[in-house]
């Protein structure tokens, strides 16, 4: 689970659920109601990122810090936080 806070706004958390997968090297987020399957993405012993559509993800493995960047025409909306990590999800998720 991580916790962002905008750029722009530092006082708003929003929480976001992220789960990678080393093994199939796969990234997934849930923002509220939004879902995210990261394409492109890089599982390292340093670092975890991906790309869907417009919206990208990093997370620092030894910080768990995150970086959000979502991109419109006009505005790149670049989000910091903090995750924690949790035991796997169980199989019915």
């Amino acid at each position: 689970r991580c916790a962002l806070a905008s750029s722009q706004t530092a006082a708003q958390n929003q929480p976001i659920v992220v789960v990678f997968d080393d093994a199939a090297k796969t990234l997934q987020a849930q923002s509220g109601t939004q879902f995210y399957n990261f394409t492109d993405v890089s599982i390292s012993n340093v670092a975890i990122s991906g790309n869907a559509g417009t919206v990208s993800l990093g997370i620092d493995r030894s910080s768990l810090g995150i970086v959000w960047q979502q991109y419109a025409a006009e505005k790149t909306t670049i989000e910091y936080g903090q995750c924690q990590n949790s035991a796997a999800p169980s199989a019915d998720h």
